[in-house]
């Protein structure tokens, strides 16, 4: 007679080193996640500081030293808590929390370059746009709950800009995707499949990225992520000093305004990295540790060319957002969908 016990125990034992893997990947994935917000953390402080001191220069100034974007978040996280009377205090709260949760899962989500890299799901581009929304929904939420005028005057402004902006952002974005299809590859909504699709071939003397495939698509974007990151021409409509203070943050200080600069500080990488990885092909072509430091060289130019815009444009008023996005930006995103549906 066999004994059961002895049946089930290879079994068991078998389970166990299942499990043993689940939970060394788990792991290995927190691990991965601590590192993409530890890189994202420091080249996003990098590139504030070049981007306050270019500006400076640009504008014959001397600029701030290396360390004052950290100074200036630290001294908030200094200062006393306070929440106003009038205001709705969970939202109040909530807003500043959403805003750092948001960016952080956009920080780890999109690759630093490598197509392998455990961040991105089979849908990702989908999801990227759902939390890009989330974020700036999150200005919006303070801006209302914060109980000021000013505060709700910059939180229908950011609503303006949502509902100008994520159109052709939208577009523009998953128009990489269903190149796929026409570039010999199966239709994907992966950013990982989008970076592959980007290393192998050429384009007569030129690299085999999206910008020089769909060059009005990527001026799209462009101008899109421009805005998302509140800089000039459209960006810091919501925020005009001269005549609504801060906008939606106007009410904030202390340590939850230090939560909001913080999360603004991760546009730095966010957003140019989401950027270079959909149309200046990451950093494919090389191998590690290579292929993320092209990666952020890339990411680094694109920082230089939008505070370059930034400092050479007059803030436009809030009507030149649905002139621009609606029409210009539209129109580029458009056509080069229409090219990506005829194969032209």
């Amino acid at each position: 007679m066999v004994c059961p016990l002895c049946l089930t125990t290879p079994f068991v034992a078998l389970r166990g080193v299942d499990m043993m893997q689940t939970v060394f990947d788990y792991l290995f994935i927190i691990a991965l996640y601590f590192v993409a917000i530890g890189l994202a953390f420091f080249f996003s402080w990098g590139a504030a500081w070049i981007f306050r001191k270019l500006s400076a220069r640009l504008q014959a100034r001397r600029g701030p030293p290396a360390y004052q974007p950290i100074a200036d978040i630290i001294k908030l996280f200094g200062k006393e808590r306070f929440i106003p009377a009038l205001s709705n205090k969970f939202l109040y709260i909530l807003s500043p929390l959403l805003a750092l949760s948001t960016i952080l899962i956009l920080s780890f989500m999109i690759p630093p370059g490598t197509p392998f890299w455990p961040g991105p799901l089979a849908f990702d581009l989908i999801v990227i746009l759902y939390f890009s929304v989330m974020f700036s929904l999150a200005f919006v939420i303070a801006g209302w709950a914060s109980g000021s005028t000013w505060g709700k005057i910059g939180a229908s402004r950011e609503v303006a800009m949502i509902l100008s902006v994520e159109l052709p952002l939208a577009i523009a974005l998953l128009i990489p995707s269903l190149a796929l299809a026409r570039g010999g590859f199966s239709f994907s909504l992966s950013i990982t499949d989008v970076i592959l699709a980007q290393q192998d071939t050429f384009i007569w003397i030129l690299p085999n990225w999206f910008l020089f495939r769909y060059p009005l698509a990527a001026i799209a974007l462009f101008l899109a992520l421009l805005t998302k990151s509140w800089m000039r021409p459209f960006g810091d409509i919501p925020e005009a000093e001269q005549e609504i203070f801060a906008g939606p943050l106007t009410e904030y200080g202390g340590p939850l305004l230090g939560i909001f600069e913080l999360a603004r500080l991760f546009r730095f990488y966010v957003f140019t990295a989401l950027f270079v990885d959909l149309y200046l092909g990451g950093g494919v072509g090389f191998v590690f540790p290579f292929d993320l430091l092209i990666f952020l060289a890339k990411c680094l130019v694109i920082v230089i060319l939008m505070t370059i815009v930034h400092v050479a444009s007059a803030r436009y008023r809030i009507s030149h957002v649905f002139k621009w996005f609606l029409t210009v930006c539209l129109a580029f995103a458009l056509f080069s969908l229409i090219r990506v549906l005829v194969g032209f």
